[in-house]
């Protein structure tokens, strides 16, 4: 997932390409880059979409629905951190997710992207160059 997106396209996305960092926690693999006006985090989830689909939802999901990406089975849920919306858009892999995270920062005019729009549109770009769900 950490090299399924050009320089160009992370920079055209607004984040920065040098600032890209690897994540391997509770099973969870990627990378995450920064700039603004959002955080960029890509994925491979050792859960299911269908196991997300059975999950306790607590008191800080603003939104959780299914969905789908090109086709792609997926869901999306969103939570409130720190008086910003961070967004997860989830596609089906097979025996793992794939997993869009948008994290919305405040931008140098004062604008805040919206995240979860922002994650299926990332989801959509990225799909087509993933392998098939099996």
């Amino acid at each position: 997932m950490c090299t399924i997106l050009t320089g160009a396209e992370l920079t055209q996305l607004g984040v920065r390409p040098d600032t890209r960092e690897t994540m391997d926690q509770f099973g969870s693999v990627g990378c995450e880059w920064v700039g603004k006006p959002l955080r960029l985090s890509l994925e491979r989830d050792k859960e299911t979409v269908a196991s997300y689909r059975t999950r306790q939802r607590g008191p800080a999901f603003i939104t959780f629905a299914e969905n789908a990406v090109n086709g792609r089975a997926g869901l999306t849920f969103a939570v409130d951190r720190d008086g910003g919306t961070d967004c997860e858009q989830l596609m089906d892999g097979g025996s793992v997710s794939l997993v869009v995270h948008v994290a919305s920062t405040l931008s140098p005019d004062g604008h805040r992207v919206d995240s979860c729009p922002e994650a299926l549109r990332i989801a959509q770009l990225i799909e087509p160059r993933l392998p098939k769900a099996s």
